[in-house]
């Protein structure tokens, strides 16, 4: 874990002006000279209020390598703390099982942030534990009208409660398009006198010549075909085979049918596929232990040559940390390209819920003693929704990382790269809040004169890919089940079947036992009402099995 404190000079500032008007009211003021050092607070004076002392646990999955600086060079932490009157105190991780470890030893110890990031099924653990403040008076449009006119509806943040719990989380702005594909090495493939794949079978065939025939020339045999990060848990969904089944995303429905693609029958195929790929020798042997972005660094150091990504910089030239620049520092040649090899098997998905995002919450304790806290680190959060928020921590200070001519916002990559990507690319701490890149809901035309035709194209590509369209509610595990517990004892069965019996053939039977004595089919169940509610009566689903 991170952390860092800073204790910034008493001002008297207001808060942003639209935080005292209904969301549809009133445009967003846009700020002159937003996140500058010299940008004073806008909006109209206030009488002095209490000082505040603050403290944040947040985490992301953007954050693996990113380190806040020191407290002259953190412009984001300055205007927050000036803006706010508040000495603000934030620690940060990654998202990952170690930072479920670390949240749980917070919470047991009862020194509690007075707002933390909780990952999706964790957070469903602390409301029904009771750990959790009811959000009911604290999040509201008129409290947070930058949140709930860019980002979230209030119909979202209803179908997102626990049945039988009032409003104890609410969702982090959440990305509605998502951009993943797999990406090969076609610099390998030319050396190799090979083809783009356009079939799963191809792809394979393709991974098996990367391990088997020195696509680097170096002599060795020390290139896989591809590799993973489970970091111990879950199978991720960057094994093909599971696209090759039709299985996308935690969840979908197709026609009448629910389809939870994590525990269908035919994951038996997708762990039988892994086992064979393991067998011939084509991904990395340490897929299943490697951490994120453990293999995003191998395929950099051009050990691997198949990626799945969901970010389709992932092969831009020109950003600086993209796995296709640190790659081509190593060797000039490489060339990583998005491949689409399943021809009408969408391997995309809109979401239209925030699913399981992780949600914003805050302790019952914190709320009781100290609502007050609370209700500054709301103003915060939905500062940092708004316009002034979202540009100062994508995009830097005006002037200086960016110009401005009415909603056109032309980066300066280069300034950028000096004092934030190469000073432990550290905004990526603060957009916690606002991980997605998605300026066009802020009417913002965003444009990094940094992309080539070359990077435009991939754009364009993994843009054009078929995708799902998700579910129409959130979802979430009906009373009396834990599908955290679910998950864990599905990861376990998943992983003894590939490393233990070394077969699919057994996923029929441990499908059973998750289904009936770790309460799947109660769960999925529960699912599938909670969509026929929102369905008319002849788009009604089937029962699950």
């Amino acid at each position: 874990m991170k952390a860092l404190k800073v204790l910034s000079t008493v001002l008297v500032v207001s808060v942003v002006a639209t935080s005292a008007v209904a969301c549809t009211s009133k445009e967003d003021p846009a700020p002159a000279a937003t996140g500058s050092s010299s940008a004073s607070p806008t909006g109209s004076a206030k009488p002095a209020r209490e000082k505040l002392d603050l403290k944040w646990f947040v985490g992301s999955s953007a954050m693996a390598n990113a380190n806040l600086p020191s407290a002259d060079k953190d412009f984001v932490r300055k205007v927050i703390e000036e803006k706010f009157n508040v000495s603000l105190k934030i620690d940060y991780m990654n998202f990952s099982a170690d930072y479920t470890s670390k949240m749980n030893v917070i919470l047991t110890s009862g020194d509690y942030p007075d707002m933390f990031i909780a990952q999706g099924t964790d957070s469903q653990k602390y409301a029904t534990d009771g750990l959790l403040a009811d959000q009911s008076t604290f999040v509201t449009p008129q409290t947070m009208p930058n949140y709930f006119k860019y980002w979230i509806t209030q119909d979202e943040i209803n179908n997102y409660q626990l049945k039988g719990i009032k409003h104890s989380r609410s969702p982090v702005p959440f990305q509605r398009n998502t951009y993943a594909s797999f990406f090969i090495r076609k610099d390998w493939l030319d050396k190799l006198g090979l083809q783009m794949p356009k079939s799963y079978e191809e792809l394979l065939a393709a991974m098996k010549a990367f391990t088997e025939k020195d696509p680097d020339g170096n002599g060795k045999k020390d290139t896989y075909g591809m590799s993973a990060a489970a970091g111990g848990g879950r199978i991720p969904f960057d094994f093909p085979q599971w696209i090759q089944n039709g299985l996308v995303a935690d969840f979908r429905v197709e026609g009448n049918t629910f389809i939870e693609s994590q525990t269908d029958p035919k994951v038996q195929n997708v762990i039988q596929g892994i086992v064979d790929m393991m067998k011939d020798g084509i991904v990395d042997p340490d897929w299943y232990v490697n951490k994120a972005p453990q293999h995003m660094d191998k395929a950099a150091q051009g050990k691997v040559g198949v990626m799945w990504s969901g970010d389709p910089s992932f092969g831009y030239d020109t950003v600086s940390n993209s796995v296709q620049a640190r790659t081509k520092a190593l060797d000039p040649k490489a060339d990583w390209q998005p491949i689409f090899p399943f021809a009408n098997a969408p391997y995309g998905w809109k979401a239209g819920t925030p699913g399981g995002t992780g949600p914003f919450v805050f302790a019952k304790s914190v709320a009781e003693k100290s609502p007050e806290k609370i209700k500054r680190s709301v103003e915060i959060l939905d500062w940092l929704a708004g316009e002034e928020g979202y540009i100062l921590t994508h995009y830097g200070q005006e002037g200086k990382h960016y110009k401005r001519e009415g909603n056109k916002i032309t980066i300066d990559p280069d300034a950028i790269d000096k004092d934030i990507v190469k000073q432990g690319d550290w905004l990526n701490v603060w957009r916690f809040f606002t991980t997605l890149d998605e300026p066009a809901v802020l009417k913002l035309d965003v444009v990094d004169p940094r992309l080539s035709d070359r990077d435009r194209a991939i754009k364009k590509f993994v843009e054009a890919i078929p995708k799902h369209k998700g579910e129409p509610v959130t979802l979430a595990p009906p009373e009396g089940t834990n599908i955290g517990d679910f998950r864990k004892e599905m990861s376990r069965l998943q992983a003894q079947a590939i490393f233990e019996d070394k077969t699919g053939s057994v996923w029929p039977k441990y499908r059973e036992e998750l289904m009936t004595k770790y309460s799947g089919g109660k769960i999925f169940q529960g699912y599938v009402d909670q969509i026929n509610v929102v369905l008319p009566a002849d788009k009604k689903l089937q029962p699950w099995k």
